[in-house]
């Protein structure tokens, strides 16, 4: 076990922080998701803002 650890100890590391990585990024995008925030941040510029969001 000690071996594997030393063989692979630095890769499986490397894709720990990736996965945690990519796991915080989806978390964030559903909790704004969730609290109706946008994922553009606003839609003053964007040629789509009359079809992504009701205008009132």
């Amino acid at each position: 076990m000690a071996r594997f650890l030393g063989l692979y100890g630095g890769d499986i590391l490397v894709c720990a922080l990736i996965l945690a990585g990519v796991v915080s990024v989806v978390w964030g995008m559903i909790r704004d998701k969730r609290a109706g925030k946008s994922v553009c941040g606003g839609c003053d510029g964007c040629a789509h803002r009359g079809q992504c969001h009701m205008q009132k």
